[in-house]
C-alpha cells in the first residue's frame, strides 16, 4: 500500500471521528442545537382552528433549545388536521390545542421523528 492510500484512510478516520463527537455533543445538549443556522424563517401567519376547541394537551419535550428547534416541532405539529400547537422553549412544552379528536400519540410520533423526546402528554381540561 501506498503513503497516499494510509493518508487517505487517516483522513477518512478524523472525519468520522469528528462527526461521532459531533453527535454525542448534540445528544447531551452541548452541541449546536438544531444545526438550523443563524436566522429563523417565519412567515407570519398562525394556523387557526376552524372550529370549537375539543381537545387540549401539554407536551414535555426534551432536546430543544432554539427558535429553530420551537419552530421545526410546531411546524411538525401543525400539520395535523384539526390542530394548533405553541412551543415554550422555556418550559420546555408544546401545548396542543385541536377543535376535532386527534390521537395523542401519534403527535408524539410526530415529534419523536424529529428527534425530540416527549417526556410526558398532560390532558388539560378544555
Amino acid at each position: 500500500m501506498e503513503w497516499i492510500n494510509y493518508v487517505l484512510i487517516a483522513v477518512i478516520a478524523a472525519g468520522v471521528a469528528g462527526g461521532v463527537v459531533s453527535v454525542i455533543k448534540h445528544a447531551k445538549g452541548k452541541g449546536a442545537c438544531c444545526g438550523g443556522g443563524g436566522g429563523v424563517i417565519d412567515s407570519g401567519e398562525k394556523k387557526t382552528l376552524e372550529g370549537p376547541v375539543v381537545g387540549r394537551y401539554v407536551f414535555h419535550i426534551e432536546g430543544m433549545h432554539c427558535e429553530n428547534c420551537k419552530r421545526a416541532v410546531e411546524r411538525r405539529l401543525d400539520r395535523f388536521e384539526g390542530v394548533v400547537s405553541e412551543v415554550d422553549l422555556k418550559h420546555k412544552t408544546a401545548t396542543v390545542t385541536c377543535d376535532r379528536p386527534v390521537d395523542p400519540e401519534q403527535l408524539r410520533l410526530a415529534v419523536a421523528m424529529l428527534d425530540y423526546q416527549v417526556t410526558a402528554i398532560e390532558t388539560q381540561e378544555v
